[in-house]
C-alpha cells in the first residue's frame, strides 16, 4: 500500500494485508522495545481506513527481526511479540520454565517426587541386586574350577545389550529435530537409564524449585559420578586390605590370593562401570563445546550475534564465565581419550598374555597387570583371538554415532543419510568378519546393528519441522501398527538375550534332572 513491496522470502514470515508477521513455530527478538512500538503503529496505519500519509507515517525504516524455527514447533505462538507456551522461554522457546523437565528438546511438566523417588528406588535395587549376583558368582567362580568365568560371559551379553540402547538414546538426543514416533521416544527416555543419567530421571530442579541445573552442571555431575565411584572402589579395597591383614589366621599364600581376587573383583566392576558411562560422558561433554554452539541474531543488519549451546539455549557460548566453564570440558576430553588409549596400550603391550587368556580362559601368573588384564577381559572375553582390540572398534562407532554428529549441529535430513551410511557400512563389516567367538553373540551383535539402521531409516522418513512436509507422514507414523514395529523392532534385542538364558536355564535343568 506504501511505497514499494518486498519480496517475503523468509521461512517464517507470515505475509498478509501489506505487513509481515511471525508463524506460529518460530522465534524472534526485536533489537529494543521501541522497533517494536513503531512496526505495531505502522501495520496500524496500514489497515486503516483513512491512512496518515506523511512521510514518517508510510514507511519502517528499521529491519523486521530474523525468524529462527523452534526446536519444538508447538513451543512458539509466533505474532509479533513472539511469546512462548506454557513450560517454555527463553531464545527460541528453548529453555524449560520453572516446574518443567526437558526431555529431547520437550519441556514437560515435572513429576510427583513420589514418582521420582519410586524410580530411583527401582533403579538403586536393581543396581545392588546386580552387583549382589555378580559378586556372588564370582565368589562361587572362585571355589570352581571353571574354564571361564561365568561373570565375564554375563557381561560380555550386557554389554551388547546397553550399547545397543545407549545408541538409540544417544541418536534421539542427537537427531532431536525430527518427529520420531511416540513409542520410540518412550523406549529413549528409559534407554537413558542406560546412560547413568540420573538427573534424566530425577530432576533436581523438579525436587528442588529454584535449584537449576545446566549442560555444565550435567557434565560435571557425572563426571563427579565417575570420580565418586572410583573413590568408593578404593575405599572398599583399603578396608578389605586392612581386614586381610589384620587377620592372623591366614597363611602368608592365602592372604596374597585372596588380595589378588579382591583387586580383580574392584577392576572388573569398576572398568564395567567406567565403560557404561563412557558414552554419557562424551556427549554431555560435546554438548557444551563451542564446536555445539548456534548465532542468532535478532536482524539481518546485526553484526555482533549472540551465540548458545543447541543443548542448552540458556548458556551463551561467550564471555568469561563461558570460557572458565570449559576448562571442565576440556578435562574431560582428556578423559574421553585416556580411557581409550590408555585400555590400548595395556592389552598391547600385554597382549600374549591377553591372547592366552582368550584361550585357556585364566591367568597364572601373578601381578597387579596381570589383575589390570582380568579387570578389562570383559571387552575381549567374547571377541575371537585375532580381535582381541574390536571392542575399541565398537567404542568408536558408538562415539561418531552419538556424539560426533552432535558437533556437526545442522538441523537437515543429509545427516540423518550420514549416520545411516555409517551405521550400514560398520554392520556390513561387522557381518563379513565376525570378530565374536560365540554364534549367538555374534546374532545379537548383528540384531542390534540391524535395528539401529531401522531407527535411522525411520528418521529418515520422519517428518523434520524445518521440512514443509504433508501430515500424511506424520499420520502414518502415528498408527498403531507402526507403533508395535517400532516396539518389537527395538525389544529384539533384550528379547534374545531373556530368550537365550530361558533356554540354557532349561537345559541345565534337564541335565541335572538327566544325571539325577
Amino acid at each position: 500500500m506504501f511505497e514499494k513491496c518486498h519480496k517475503c522470502g523468509q521461512g517464517g514470515l507470515e505475509c498478509k494485508d501489506d505487513h509481515a508477521t511471525l508463524k506460529s513455530g518460530y522465534w524472534w527478538k526485536w533489537r529494543n522495545e521501541s522497533q517494536k512500538i513503531r512496526y505495531r503503529a505502522f501495520i496500524a496505519n496500514l489497515l486503516a481506513s483513512a491512512p496518515a500519509l506523511d512521510h514518517g507515517d508510510v514507511q519502517y525504516p528499521y529491519p523486521i527481526p530474523t525468524p529462527y524455527k523452534c526446536l519444538v514447533e508447538e513451543s512458539c505462538r509466533g505474532g509479533l511479540d513472539s511469546p512462548c507456551y506454557n513450560g517454555h522461554e527463553g531464545p527460541i522457546c528453548g529453555v524449560c520454565s520453572s516446574g518443567y523437565y526437558k526431555q529431547l528438546h520437550t519441556c514437560r511438566p515435572c513429576p510427583s517426587k513420589k514418582w521420582m523417588v519410586g524410580q530411583l528406588s527401582i533403579v538403586a535395587a536393581i543396581l545392588l541386586m546386580t552387583i549382589v549376583i555378580l559378586v556372588w558368582i564370582n565368589k562361587r567362580k572362585s571355589k570352581l574350577d571353571v574354564e571361564h568365568s561365568l561373570v565375564d560371559m554375563i557381561l560380555t551379553k550386557l554389554k551388547i545389550m546397553i550399547g545397543f540402547y545407549q545408541v538409540t538414546y544417544g541418536l534421539l538426543e542427537a537427531f532431536s529435530y525430527i518427529q520420531w514416533p511416540n513409542s520410540l521416544r518412550v523406549i529413549g527416555k528409559y534407554s537413558g537409564l542406560l546412560q547413568v543419567n540420573i538427573l534424566q530421571i530425577a530432576p533436581v530442579h523438579c525436587l528442588l524449585p529454584g535449584f537449576h541445573v545446566d549442560a555444565f552442571g550435567n557434565l560435571i555431575v557425572l563426571m563427579t559420578i565417575n570420580a565418586t565411584v572410583i573413590g568408593i572402589y578404593g575405599v572398599a579395597y583399603g578396608i578389605r586390605k586392612v581386614i586381610l591383614l589384620r587377620n592372623r589366621s591366614l597363611l602368608e599364600e592365602e592372604r596374597l590370593k585372596k588380595l589378588s581376587e579382591a583387586r580383580e573383583l574392584v577392576f572388573r566392576n569398576l572398568f564395567f562401570f567406567l565403560y557404561v558411562t563412557y558414552l554419557s560422558t562424551c556427549s554431555k561433554t560435546a554438548n557444551v563445546l563451542p564446536l555445539a554452539c548456534r548465532e542468532l541474531c535478532r536482524d539481518e543488519k546485526e553484526k555482533l550475534c549472540n551465540k548458545y549451546l543447541t543443548a542448552d539455549y540458556s548458556i551463551q557460548c561467550q564471555g568469561t564465565k563461558y570460557n572458565h566453564l570449559l576448562i571442565v570440558a576440556y578435562i574431560s576430553i582428556a578423559y574421553i581419550f585416556a580411557l581409550p588409549v590408555t585400555t590400548f596400550i595395556t592389552l598391547w603391550r600385554k597382549r600374549k598374555l591377553t591372547l592366552d587368556a582368550a584361550d585357556a580362559g585364566a591367568f597364572e601368573e601373578p601381578g597387579s597387570s596381570v589383575e589390570v588384564i582380568t579387570g578389562l577381559r570383559f571387552l575381549f572375553e567374547n571377541y575371537k583371538t585375532q580381535s582381541w582390540y574390536w571392542e575399541l572398534v565398537e567404542m568408536s562407532r558408538k562415539v561418531i554415532l552419538t556424539s560426533g554428529l552432535i558437533l556437526v549441529g545442522k538441523e537437515s535430513r543429509s545427516y540423518i543419510g550420514l549416520a545411516l551410511t555409517i551405521a550400514g557400512m560398520y554392520g556390513l563389516l561387522f557381518s563379513y568378519v565376525r570378530p565374536m567367538r560365540d554364534a549367538f553373540e555374534n546374532r545379537l551383535m548383528s540384531t542390534s546393528l540391524a535395528v539401529t539402521v531401522v531407527n535411522l531409516a525411520i528418521g529418515a522418513v520422519s517428518k523434520i519441522p524445518a521440512e514443509n512436509l504433508t501430515d500424511s507422514t506424520v499420520s502414518f507414523m502415528d498408527t498403531v501398527f507402526f507403533d508395535i514395529l517400532v516396539v518389537g523392532a527395538n525389544t529384539l534385542v533384550v528379547g534374545l538375550l531373556v530368550g537365550k538364558k530361558i533356554l540354557i536355564t532349561g537345559y541345565c535343568r534337564g541335565k541335572a534332572l538327566y544325571f539325577y
